[in-house]
């Protein structure tokens, strides 16, 4: 009786708890959910708060000079997508530990205590005294220890510890991925950032200009010599160069900012570029360029990996044929004790030892099915580094292309360049003999400004085309300069300060064409 009353206390306390529970859960009302919601929202908003003013004092703030190969020093150290991409290699080193691991020995603590509700009783005998005998405590406690000792996995072990290495290998080759990228994206932003600069000067040269024929215009129609058509064409045209310089401002911001970013240091930093375009050629064979490409892009050598990873995998999968041997050791020691009859209050232990052998004969064939995908895979692994390699063919002879345009390109714009600049003084000198009438000086400004704008495009042109190139070579940053996890979390220090990087780029400017600012030409 007393059982059964337990019984019904128990069912009727967690009938009133479910009840309970759906009551309250079912009682919230919309308006509720949507304040909830909306406190959600503006928690999110203060934690992003929070969070970006963080990040920004944990940025360095550089100033003064600041070279391309500071640029690049500055992002291997801060960028934030390198810096996630650096954590690969930690992975792959745990995995690589983990795999190791199954080569060693497992063991494990045990520990339990039983309360029965009533001790098991055998009746009594007459050949024990016409006594019950207990067989069993009210009160049980145990301890265990068990460990396993693998022997042979029919290869599994060995396939595992093999794709961890290989796992970390191809983190590697994906840090060097990271890495050539992060540094062809801050080259490219620095010379993005150098052509805005250009293109200001330009406008700002063109709106000086500008002002001087409209002062020029005014003077003459005072005289009587121009009319007021001359000086509202002259005005027009000063409008023109003065939006076109405003755009120009708007993105010189941009592209510091772009510039910012990717080197990972705080918007708050004030520095000048201290590098200027180089006009370079440079003649590589499409010969040189595959063999370069062949031996240095990560990604053939990801590509490499993954084909290897792909046989251990089958290897893997046609160990399931094979037999496993595992050894164990199991130690008890329980309170009754284990080699007794009678349920006496007292400890004792035991232990056994021994091999077990496991060989899976038949399993729907499943393993077959795994094998034939593993197949597949490896196959496919193949075909992708075929594909991969002829990628890389493919993306040398466009940039290889491009640069040869661009530096044909750069040779016919510095010629036009002093086509303009000799046509402007032709049409200033005939305005001021009479000769040629005050369109024909703008049209001459326009297409001086113009031919300006087109040479520095140029250059800029081959410049990034040059760095297409390299990158598609596998060489924008080499094996000696790549970061490690050390040097992204800051133990190695950037180059920053008062002054960084104020030598140049180039080393020998007498034998290459420099582009210099517009007022210099």
């Amino acid at each position: 009786m007393e059982r059964m009353r337990a019984l019904q206390t128990t069912r009727w306390g967690l009938t009133m708890v479910l009840a309970g529970g759906m009551f309250l859960g079912g009682c919230t009302s919309r308006e509720e959910f949507a304040s909830d919601v909306g406190m959600s929202r503006e928690t999110a908003y203060r934690q992003w708060e929070s969070r970006k003013t963080q990040e920004q004092s944990q940025q360095p703030l550089i100033s003064g000079k600041l070279s391309v190969q500071d640029a690049v020093k500055l992002t291997l150290v801060h960028n934030k997508m390198l810096q996630r991409t650096l954590e690969e290699r930690s992975i792959a080193e745990g995995q690589v530990l983990s795999a190791r691991a199954a080569y060693l020995p497992n063991a494990s603590l045990s520990a339990e205590y039983r309360r029965l509700d009533e001790a098991t009783v055998l009746p009594a005998f007459p050949a024990f005294g016409d006594q019950p005998i207990p067989i069993s405590t009210l009160n049980n406690y145990s301890a265990g220890l068990v460990v396993t000792q693998p022997f042979y996995a029919g290869g599994a072990i060995g396939a595992q510890v093999q794709l961890a290495r290989l796992s970390s290998l191809g983190a590697d080759q994906t840090v060097r991925a990271a890495t050539q990228d992060v540094a062809y994206a801050a080259e490219t932003a620095y010379y993005d950032l150098l052509l805005s600069h250009h293109l200001v000067d330009i406008s700002a040269e063109a709106v000086r200009t500008a002002k001087v024929h409209l002062e020029d215009v005014e003077k003459k129609r005072a005289g009587g010599v121009a009319s007021n058509f001359d000086v509202l064409r002259a005005q027009v045209e000063l409008s023109n160069f003065e939006a076109e310089l405003s755009r120009s401002k708007n993105a010189i911001n941009i592209a510091r900012a772009n510039l910012i970013k990717t080197m990972g240091v705080s918007q708050d930093s004030d520095f000048v570029l201290s590098d200027e375009f180089v006009f370079a050629p440079v003649k590589v064979t499409m010969e040189e360029a595959v063999q370069t490409a062949f031996t240095n892009r990560p990604d053939l050598y990801s590509r490499e990996y993954q084909i290897r990873q792909q046989r251990e995998q089958l290897r893997l999968a046609r160990s399931r044929y094979l037999p496993r041997v595992n050894g164990f050791f199991n130690y008890t020691w329980a309170n009754p004790a284990p080699h007794q009859f009678t349920a006496a209050d007292d400890w004792g232990s035991q232990w056994t030892t021994g091999l077990q052998g496991a060989w899976p004969l038949f399993d729907g064939f499943q393993r077959e099915g795994t094998i034939r995908q593993e197949k597949a895979r490896l196959r496919q692994a193949q075909i992708g580094l075929i594909d991969a390699e002829e990628t890389a063919v493919f993306e040398l002879t466009q940039a290889i292309l491009s640069m040869e345009n661009a530096e044909e390109f750069v040779q016919s714009q510095r010629l036009n360049l002093t086509r303009a600049k000799e046509g402007l003084r032709l049409a200033q000198v005939g305005y001021e003999q009479g000769v040629n009438t005050q369109v024909e000086v703008i049209d001459a400004q326009s297409a001086l400004t113009t031919a300006r704008v087109n040479y520095y495009q140029a250059i800029h042109s081959h410049v990034v085309a040059k760095l297409a190139v390299q990158r598609a070579m596998g060489t924008v940053v080499g094996a000696q300069t790549e970061p490690t996890v050390g040097e992204t979390m800051g133990e190695t220090p950037p180059p920053q300060g008062a002054t960084p990087g104020e030598q140049g780029r180039s080393s020998d400017r007498s034998a290459q064409e420099v582009g210099r600012r517009p007022g210099a030409q």
